[in-house]
């Protein structure tokens, strides 16, 4: 039989969305609007990465929060739709605490990274309630994980040199082996998240067009901490400052990851996936694919509700727009961001599907047409 991820694409091909997998190919991230700051996460007209400037600029409030804490920040960035629903979900259930708020956050399919953000308060307040900036921070990581990380590198060597990073009663300032910052919790049980204003902990500010990106509250002012929180099971990342990758370090396996970023190595992957299945498929693997799509097409055509085919339909139309332009452009980059917007596009069809009473048996937000790993397919 064929690898499930190629049955799976003929099984897509088959209902007329092969242009989601084949489609999304290529692209770059948006420059951030140094003055603004309103430019869409997600808008593909421009060809350029992000600079040093913006990362910078991107990263100014969050580089001198504890290496654990802001590792979970940039994974969870890379899932701003579920941020989104875990901010409004919390907004509603306020008084959950201890092993009641841990037994519904169970419950729910988030990311572990969004799921262990919700015990740092401050934290996870500062990007549910400026999705746009967390929208840029993570397309910024899921593209230039490397260069994101030397953003903090350099803001955090700057803060050394103005004194204002230093070690304390509540963070442990060190340097690993190959020259990087560190800044531990001075605790191995509590954490402290430092509030700060970016203009005046780093120095002048050396970029006119890039300031600090206003995700923090401008009535902050030198480095201060708060009130510390426990830090349990829910510190199990660390950066790997060197290639930008994240570590995970809970070895008990309470917390994982539970889906990975998607980038142009991935994109990659696929591509020779699908290489290698065009190539060296037998004529009865193909025939095989084929008869399933036509059943999933069957199925699909026969169970659907009314909002499922509109949503498939939407999907199928943007993909195709999608594909002119990545045959016209081709970029790997772009690709990495139409995919990881079709999966956030995907999850949030599937809540739709899970909370409207108009679904069919293709529905109810999980397996079906819109259910949450749509956009997974292709990893």
């Amino acid at each position: 039989m064929p690898h499930p991820i190629r049955l799976v694409r003929a099984v897509l091909s088959s209902i007329g969305l092969a242009a989601l997998l084949a489609a999304c190919s290529m692209g770059n991230p948006p420059p951030l609007d140094g003055q603004s700051y309103t430019q869409s996460a997600y808008d593909q007209s421009q060809s350029q990465p992000f600079s040093q400037q913006q990362l910078q600029s991107l990263v100014s409030s969050i580089a001198l929060y504890p290496d654990s804490l802001l590792s979970l920040m940039l994974l969870g960035s890379t899932y701003p739709l579920e941020i989104a629903e875990a901010y409004n979900w919390r907004q509603t259930n306020p008084k959950l605490s201890g092993p009641a708020l841990q037994n519904a956050l169970n419950a729910q399919t988030w990311n572990d990274s969004v799921k262990s953000l919700i015990s740092f308060p401050q934290a996870f307040n500062m990007m549910g309630g400026n999705l746009e900036w967390t929208q840029n921070l993570g397309n910024a990581y899921k593209l230039q994980p490397a260069d994101t990380m030397k953003a903090v590198q350099m803001l955090r060597k700057r803060a050394e040199q103005a004194g204002t990073l230093k070690t304390n009663a509540q963070i442990t300032v060190a340097m690993d082996p190959n020259g990087n910052t560190l800044i531990l919790p001075a605790s191995t049980q509590i954490v402290y998240v430092p509030t700060y204003n970016p203009n005046d902990v780093y120095g002048p500010w050396p970029y006119a067009d890039y300031p600090p990106y206003p995700a923090y509250n401008p009535a902050w002012g030198m480095m201060s901490f708060g009130v510390g929180m426990a830090i349990g099971a829910d510190f199990w990342s660390t950066p790997s400052w060197s290639n930008g990758t994240i570590n995970v370090n809970n070895t008990s396996a309470t917390v994982r990851p539970n889906r990975g970023v998607i980038g142009p190595s991935s994109i990659q992957n696929q591509q020779r996936l699908a290489n290698d299945w065009r190539n060296n498929a037998s004529a009865q693997q193909k025939q095989d694919a084929r008869q399933l799509g036509q059943r999933a097409d069957s199925d699909f055509q026969k169970n659907a509700s009314s909002q499922e085919r509109q949503q498939a339909s939407q999907l199928d139309q943007a993909a195709r727009s999608d594909m002119a332009s990545d045959r016209a452009s081709p970029s790997l980059d772009r690709e990495s961001l139409q995919e990881n917007a079709l999966r956030n596009q995907a999850r949030y069809d599937a809540n739709q599907d899970r909370f409207s009473g108009d679904r069919g048996s293709f529905g109810g937000g999980r397996g079906g047409f819109g259910g949450g790993h749509f956009g997974g397919f292709r990893r």
